[in-house]
């Protein structure tokens, strides 16, 4: 109960402030994300269904980003193609919304069969439309207010501790004793654990932290040695428990990934810490070991040894954790409809998640592809794809481009932030995630504001035009 009060004196205070300051305001609903989700706090004020506290903050922050950045005499910098694909990727999340809308009959046919009740109508546009644009906002409203260097950095700052936050909360839950688990009893302790105690679900969390340990280790560019061993070191070390205790295989790769991207092409001296890195885990987290490595051997479970696919050596089912029986049955429907797909809920709409459920039983019937770039193509075609396919694509070249450059530190680091928050997302989103945005995506969306923000700020410079970001 003190908790909640203190909460409300928060928000209470941080909603006047918004109409002084809605940059900061907007960093302060960053990170708050960090407890949003978790099950103690109040997802309604006043039994008002979305009016909760962080939701109250962000309409105070909203609407006094729209009424003062007029005062304030800001114009909006996004270049046109990027508008224009912005646009675009706006338009086919609110076209397979109303296509949903028209016709879900095959959804609750679904819902009729496993004795769920049909979904409501206000909760589908809360859901798959206000939220959507909802998550993405705050990214928005920091890349729009982003002019000096002072807010950059508390920008920054904000983004990174909403990370470490969470991976405080993860570790608190789970305990560092998880670790000597086995894979598979640490995967299902950390499915029940980390969703109840902290709100995020676990895969959602391991995508999260293989970033953020990048972002934070990009800050070291900005501090001193003193900084570097006493905060960044010590902050990357919890969010690599917090991403081990997960028990997400996805994670480990995408964070393996990272690094050698990172110590290949800018501090190649951390190679030589590969070796001490990996007899580390091995020795005080074999439970990660364990689950990277899982669905690799025939001995795995019982369940490998009646459902492989492959060989004796590879259980794809295991490897894959029973996505390859859908993503075949996926791609079917998606040359059915290549162009411009089925609409929001495709998987689900069209029955396929019912047929895998008379196939394969209950446990592997997914009502949806576990794979963002399968599930895009699915609900918006093709047609639909090829934009938003494109602005990541120019997003990922952007952030590369601005962590090569070595003419100021604030290029490393927002290249390096925005890389590592994009490159997660786009590399779990083979197995799991959504390109519709969802709150776990928030802190990728600040990168990007981050990132689209410094990036123009040197093409100012380029051009012989002064910048107050980058100048000081």
């Amino acid at each position: 109960m003190i908790r909640i009060t203190l909460l409300t004196l928060l928000i209470a205070y941080l909603s006047v402030y918004a109409w002084k300051d809605w940059f900061r305001a907007a960093c302060w609903l960053v990170l708050l994300m960090a407890i949003f989700q978790h099950p103690d706090m109040p997802k309604s004020i006043a039994g008002v269904p979305g009016l909760n506290h962080w939701n109250f903050l962000f309409l105070n922050t909203v609407l006094s980003w729209l009424f003062n950045r007029k005062k304030e005499k800001l114009a909006w910098e996004m270049p046109k193609h990027l508008n224009f694909l912005f646009f675009l990727y706006a338009f086919f999340i609110i076209l397979s919304v109303i296509r949903y809308l028209y016709d879900n009959s095959g959804l609750i046919e679904l819902f009729d069969a496993i004795g769920a009740p049909a979904p409501k109508i206000i909760s589908d546009i809360n859901e798959y439309l206000i939220n959507c644009f909802k998550w993405v906002l705050p990214g928005m409203i920091i890349f729009d207010g982003c002019r000096t260097r002072k807010q950059y950095n508390f920008a920054v700052v904000t983004l990174a501790l909403m990370f470490i936050l969470l991976a405080l909360q993860v570790v608190k839950a789970m305990k560092l004793g998880s670790l000597t688990l086995g894979g598979d009893a640490l995967q299902k302790k950390a499915l029940k654990i980390v969703t109840n105690s902290v709100g995020f679900h676990r895969v959602n969390i391991s995508m999260m932290m293989s970033g953020a340990f990048w972002l934070v280790f990009c800050l070291k560019e900005l501090v001193s040695t003193k900084y570097y061993w006493f905060l960044i070191l010590p902050s990357c070390l919890m969010i690599f428990l917090a991403m081990a205790l997960t028990g997400g295989r996805t994670g480990y790769g995408t964070w393996a990934v990272l690094g050698f991207f990172y110590c290949l092409f800018k501090w190649r001296k951390y190679i030589l810490l590969v070796p001490l890195i990996y007899i580390t885990v091995i020795a005080f987290a074999p439970s990660a070991v364990e689950r990277l490595s899982f669905g690799f051997s025939h001995d795995d479970s019982v369940a490998t040894q009646e459902i492989n696919f492959e060989s004796e050596e590879v259980d794809l089912y295991e490897v894959t954790s029973g996505r390859n029986l859908a993503w075949p049955l996926v791609w079917e429907s998606i040359k059915e409809a290549p162009f411009f797909g089925y609409g929001r809920e495709a998987m689900a709409n069209i029955g396929i998640t019912l047929r895998m459920r008379e196939m394969y039983g209950e446990f592997d019937s997914f009502p949806h592809p576990h794979n963002a770039y399968l599930q895009w193509i699915q609900d918006n075609g093709f047609i639909g794809a090829i934009p938003v396919f494109l602005l990541y694509i120019l997003l990922i070249k952007y952030s590369w481009s601005l962590f090569l450059d070595d003419s100021d530190k604030i290029y490393v680091v927002t290249g390096g932030v925005s890389f590592a928050l994009l490159m997660a997302f786009l590399i779990a989103s083979v197995g799991s995630q959504a390109f519709y945005p969802r709150e776990g995506a928030v802190g990728m969306w600040v990168g990007i504001g981050l990132l689209l923000r410094v990036y123009l700020e040197r093409k100012k410079k380029q051009l012989g035009k002064k910048s107050l970001l980058i100048d000081g």
